[in-house]
């Protein structure tokens, strides 16, 4: 294949940009742990190999195991003549690295230079005699591409055999690869199924001092000199403007624009490279704009490549710039016709097609366009922003109907009940949130942005994050005055908005209050900060508070929680209540 014959052999023959490479010289050079991370086909993987070569090392990559089939499992344990043992993916890569940092390398497979050190010896050393003996590998650097997925027990042993991997002192150069994909912004997670994310293990790297370098996608420029080079090199016969389809096709994916020109090729015969060259497109002039694509090249082109969605602000952009085709307003049928207020060159993008692709929820999509809308217009045009928050309203009341909170968009295959045509409301629901949504964006804003604007993420959500964590607090509160019993009482509204601020308060009114209600919710998360935030300030609590055991709340704090959160319809204290409870304090505190 063509990303096989054409994979970089050295630092020139890559596509990655000076910096990075010298990030990961300078990682080489010190040691220890690298995680590597960016979007599929950028070069993480090939920069990683050609800088270990200029280095003198030799890349051992942990290959996932053919696993043992369960079938044969079960078969071998009915029969003991055929030894067959059953070990997960998750099994194989803890063996992997436990016996990779078990055992320091012997000193000599260390790479070293007589005539310099570092990057710049190693790579200057074929011109000075300083390098490595020839065909001869100094020393390993371990590299992991494919972290294996299983249940929750067994991400908890994944990302704990990475941290292992990361602190190993002893042990070679190691570098974890990470493929970050955008996942459209949804709250809800792949992590409550077991899946590894990149963003998990890269925390945990971070956390264990690892290096971490971010890489960006394969520039436009680049992805068009390699495929140019590789047409002139396979003596393909496709002009300039099809290059320049599968450029744009393939979204800085590398891997995927070969493959996709390989696909574009198969089949056709193939010119005599050195009787009968490929064609070459006259050189622009200066100035002259670029020949374009066809529609039917770029159709070619997005079929053989890879599927790609769309990322959170990739998608927004589409929304928020509202670029229109320029096809005259007045050639469209029936447009005279039309009221001038409702006059609208057609939208460049179908919104429901957007969506789709960027798998983005409807209650995602509305907070978001809420909060970045009104920059996006105007200050002259308040009546234009009026419209667009009219819509967003309305599809928010759509949107509380649906299926989740800020996660992701359902499929396709959702729509129906069991295949029966029966249409769930709760995603139809979905759908027409998302639907008016954008299309009220799109019909409020009336001329296109100019410019580059910066988005931001809703406030909004992080309210309704920091509500979530502290509705587990009250609970967690709740259950351990009734000895761990989850049951009682009814909403945990009740519990946070009435009896928890009584609770504060008469524990603050004395050293005999604070007695009474030994116990307040330490972990109260607040909307302004991240998840980082409060995970250090949780640690950094007496384990005490952080974990209180039922015996440790005295009994006035279970009848307080008890008469403010029974149930919905439950009275909350009344001010003569906290008169009655701060009596009883001042009665118990009389000797």
């Amino acid at each position: 294949m063509l990303v096989d014959r054409y994979a970089p052999e050295d630092a020139n023959a890559l596509t990655t940009p000076t910096k990075k490479l010298e990030a990961v010289r300078a990682w080489l050079e010190r040691g220890g742990a690298l995680c590597a991370s960016g979007p599929p086909g950028c070069g993480k993987a090939s920069a990683i190999k050609c800088v270990a070569k200029e280095f003198g090392y030799e890349v051992s990559e942990w290959k996932a195991p053919t696993p043992t089939l369960w079938r044969e499992h079960a078969h071998a344990r009915g029969n003991e003549n055929y030894g067959i043992e059953y070990a997960s993916k998750v099994d194989e890569f803890a063996a992997y690295v436990a016996r990779a940092t078990k055992y320091e390398p012997l000193s000599f497979l260390k790479p070293t230079t007589r005539g310099g050190n570092g990057a710049r010896g190693a790579r200057n050393g074929s011109a000075n005699g300083t390098s490595t003996a020839k065909g001869k590998s100094r020393g390993v650097v371990l590299m992991v591409r494919d972290i294996p997925s299983s249940d929750e027990s067994g991400r908890a042993r994944v990302l704990e055999a990475i941290r292992t991997l990361a602190t190993a002192r002893n042990g070679p150069p190691c570098a974890v690869v990470l493929t970050e994909e955008d996942d459209g912004g949804g709250g809800g997670g792949s992590s409550s199924r077991g899946e590894i994310l990149a963003r998990d293990v890269r925390a945990v790297m971070e956390q264990a001092g690892a290096t971490c370098i971010n890489f960006n996608a394969t520039t436009a420029a680049a992805m068009t000199k390699t495929l140019l080079r590789v047409r002139e090199a396979e003596g393909f016969d496709i002009p300039d403007s099809e290059i320049d389809a599968i450029v744009q096709a393939s979204h800085g994916d590398l891997r995927s624009a070969l493959g996709a020109l390989e696909f574009w090729c198969m089949g056709k015969t193939k010119p005599d490279a050195a009787k009968k060259p490929a064609k070459k497109a006259p050189k622009r002039k200066r100035g002259e704009p670029k020949e374009a694509p066809s529609e039917a090249a770029v159709a070619r082109a997005n079929m053989s490549s890879r599927d790609q969605g769309l990322g959170l602000f990739h998608a927004l952009g589409k929304f928020l710039y509202n670029k229109r085709e320029t096809t005259e307003v007045m050639e469209i049928k029936g447009f005279e016709t039309m009221d001038e207020s409702l006059r609208r060159p057609p939208a460049r993008y179908d919104p429901e097609e957007v969506l789709s692709r960027s798998g983005i929820g409807a209650e995602t999509a509305v907070g978001f366009l809420f909060e970045n809308f009104p920059d996006f217009i105007d200050s002259r045009c308040i009546d234009w922003v009026a419209a667009g928050t009219r819509y967003l309203s309305d599809a928010a009341i759509l949107a509380r109907g649906g299926v989740s909170t800020y996660g992701f968009r359902r499929g396709r295959e959702d729509v129906g009940d069991e295949g029966d045509g029966a249409i769930d409301p709760n995603v139809l629901g979905e759908y027409a949130a998302g639907s008016v949504a954008t299309r009220g964006v799109l019909f409020s804003s009336k001329r296109s942005s100019a410019g580059f604007l910066p988005m931001r993420g809703p406030s909004a959500m992080k309210n309704d994050r920091a509500a979530a964590s502290n509705r587990e607090e009250v609970r967690a509160v709740v259950a351990a005055a009734h000895d761990g019993d989850f049951s009682v009482g009814g909403t945990t509204t009740a519990a946070a908005i009435e009896t928890l601020p009584a609770l504060r308060l008469i524990s603050s009114a004395s050293s005999a209050g604070a007695a009474l209600v030994p116990f307040l919710p330490a972990r109260w998360r607040s909307a302004a900060e991240d998840d980082a935030a409060f995970r250090r300030r949780v640690a950094a609590l007496p384990l005490p508070a952080a974990a209180p055991l039922p015996a440790a709340l005295a009994s006035g704090v279970a009848l307080a929680i008890d008469r403010g959160a029974k149930g919905a319809h439950a009275p909350p204290l009344t001010l003569d209540d906290i008169d009655d409870l701060e009596d009883d304090i001042e009665s118990d505190s009389d000797p």
